[in-house]
């Protein structure tokens, strides 16, 4: 499972295994088409401004849509 923990300059990407998750808050971010989506840790979790603005900013650079939300495997199928 893919992680998006605070990093430099904002998000960093992050995997672990069921006995390594990280401490505190934990929130997700599914495509609303399949589900699937990383997991928020830490303060990208607990929903601030600043916290959306940064999580938003890398849906955006990774290709997600963020209306909805839908992945870039998703926004792939829409524009087919």
């Amino acid at each position: 499972m893919t992680w998006l923990l605070p990093g430099p300059g904002g998000v960093r990407q992050a995997r672990f295994c069921r006995g390594c998750v990280p401490d505190g808050p934990v929130a997700d971010l599914a495509c609303v088409r399949c589900g699937d989506g990383p997991l928020l840790g830490g303060v990208l979790a607990a929903g601030d401004p600043a916290a959306i603005v940064v999580v938003q900013d890398w849906m955006s650079r990774t290709g997600w849509r963020t209306s909805g939300p839908v992945c870039p495997d998703c926004v792939g199928e829409l524009g087919r």
